[in-house]
């Protein structure tokens, strides 16, 4: 039951690959919700993606093996991605896709190419056989300098209902493909200054309130998560990051939002979080804090062992069945609302 609450990585590219085989049997054993794949390995530090692939060489091989990893987890279980666009694409023209656009080149459009895009996205990742997407990114672009967001095209804009706009459209074409989206990164990366894939991002300075207005607007429609940020706003949480921090979910996110859905966690080995807290320690957090799927992408360390076993040990001692049968009634709600009953 635990594991549920679970979306880890996978390291190999299928069948017959070793690591992916011993990772899918720890994800079976542990009866994790779901997977998140990667194109790039980043633990082997190759200067060229190329040369580290990860799960993704070519279309056909990735649909078998998400082929696989569907009859190994059931039914049930989430197979997720990466997939804004542009610079944050696991699907691209490195492993034989068509790139799809950045957020900046989304904006650019007009209505009609858009949702053309956002379309021929969706329904490219519910062929494959993909059924969440960590997307779309609806941080503001607040600082043209921030090196994670504005730096790498991955805002609509600026201002809130231009973000609101082009997000609508994305999140209507994976409604009508059938494929769950998550809003990230909440309460907002825009105004950030620094990365958290490389260790603390303190927003307490620099964010503004319209941050939220994404949110607000958008995350009460179907088929819809938001991913919680690993940002410190010490305004809000004086002691811990907004993924970690049941006043950050809890209060704001589900209490003055409204917002019911499913949380996600940012993946939890990201170096915000790991210097600070075991993978362990960070997973029973979060769940407390409020959030119902963590995310443990397992790529951004040299771990040998794949973490699911341990993380659902945690869970287990820590957080009571009754608290994680209200994520799993929130986790199937989502996936009744694409279709996937």
């Amino acid at each position: 039951m635990h594991g549920r609450l679970l979306v880890t990585g996978i390291r190999g590219s299928g069948p017959g690959d070793p690591l992916f085989e011993s990772d899918l049997l720890a994800c079976v054993d542990a009866r994790v919700g779901g997977v998140i794949l990667f194109d790039v390995d980043v633990p082997t530090g190759a200067d060229d993606p190329l040369d580290a692939p990860r799960n993704v060489l070519s279309q056909d091989q990735l649909k078998n093996s998400i082929r696989v990893v569907r009859e190994c987890l059931g039914p049930d279980a989430w197979i997720s991605v990466d997939q804004e666009g542009g610079r944050v694409a696991r699907l691209n023209d490195r492993r034989g896709f068509v790139n799809d656009p950045s957020a900046r080149e989304f904006a650019s459009m007009d209505e009609v190419q858009r949702r053309r895009a956002a379309r021929n996205q969706a329904e490219r990742l519910a062929e494959l056989g993909f059924d969440l997407d960590f997307a779309p990114c609806v941080d503001l672009e607040l600082d043209p300098q921030n090196r994670v967001i504005a730096s790498l095209d991955r805002s609509y804009g600026a201002d809130a209902q231009s973000v609101i706009a082009a997000a609508s459209v994305v999140l209507d074409a994976h409604a009508e493909a059938g494929v769950a989206a998550c809003l990230k990164h909440f309460p907002g990366h825009g105004s950030s200054r620094d990365d958290t894939h490389e260790g603390v991002v303190d927003v307490t300075e620099t964010w503004v309130g319209d941050e939220l207005e994404p949110y607000r607007a958008l995350c009460a429609r179907p088929g819809v998560a938001v991913m919680a940020a690993h940002v410190v706003h010490r305004g809000l949480d004086p002691d811990l990051p907004a993924s970690l921090s049941a006043k950050v979910l809890g209060d704001l996110l589900r209490g003055e939002l409204g917002f019911e859905g499913v949380i996600v966690t940012d993946s939890i080995d990201m170096h915000a979080i790991s210097q600070g807290f075991s993978p362990a320690g960070a997973a029973v957090r979060a769940v407390q804090a409020g959030a119902d799927l963590v995310v443990d992408g397992f790529n951004l360390d040299p771990r040998r062992e794949h973490p699911a076993k341990a993380l659902v040990a945690a869970l287990r001692t820590a957080i009571p069945e009754r608290r994680v049968e209200e994520s799993i009634a929130r986790i199937d709600s989502l996936r009744t609302q694409i279709g996937h009953a």
